[in-house]
């Protein structure tokens, strides 16, 4: 096998693998097959990189050959029409790349355009069961309760009023002022249960 041919593994961060996709490095050849986008896989997928899972690794293939490729992901424009000497295109990982992108900075799924795919904690939830991921881990449509109409939101709408559920993007990008706004909501040990929660989620999100 040529020496270019080689199969070389990298150990990139998932934030700075997204920031390559947005900042054009990466190409999605249009053979890859069509995203099918579901809100309880994007959950179990954070959940997995939670409790520090495996999830796969993602498939590049560097190459001299330019190929047709999609413009977009999640709402996302990632095409870059210039002419290059190397591209890189992902060859599989397709599902997680967008799950990871448009969880973190939102976007659009195509089929869904009223549904905002950015994901929120809920920094109340501690327990660990194989159904506790559907509570940590949660979208606007699971939050919003339509001016006291939907009931069952009802309770997490009040803890996203308290700062108790956040964007997760908003941990990664201004844990400080994330951390602030939960102190002044009356969280001021240190040690409390909800600060370690963020802390972890953090720790998450620094990996990520």
């Amino acid at each position: 096998m040529p020496k270019a041919d080689r199969i070389k593994p990298t150990q990139d961060s998932i934030g700075t693998y997204l920031d390559n996709l947005k900042n054009k490095k990466y190409q999605i050849p249009t053979f890859q097959r069509e995203v099918v986008w579901e809100e309880d896989n994007v959950k179990k997928l954070w959940d997995s990189i939670y409790k520090f899972y495996p999830i796969g690794s993602i498939l590049v293939w560097k190459t001299g050959v330019k190929l047709q490729n999609y413009r977009n992901i999640g709402g996302h424009d990632i095409s870059d029409d210039q002419n290059k000497s190397e591209y890189q295109y992902i060859l599989d990982g397709q599902q997680r790349t967008t799950s990871l992108l448009t969880s973190l900075y939102g976007g659009s799924i195509e089929g869904r355009e009223d549904f905002d795919p950015t994901l929120y904690v809920d920094i109340t939830i501690s327990e660990e069961n194989d159904d506790t991921y559907k509570k940590r881990f949660l979208f606007w449509n699971d939050i919003d309760d339509k001016n006291g109409s939907i009931k069952r939101n009802i309770p997490r709408r009040k803890k996203y009023e308290k700062n108790l559920i956040v964007k997760l993007n908003d941990i990664k990008e201004n844990f400080n002022e994330v951390e602030k706004n939960i102190h002044e909501e009356g969280y001021v040990e240190y040690d409390h249960e909800y600060r370690n929660n963020l802390r972890n989620i953090k720790n998450v999100t620094s990996i990520a």
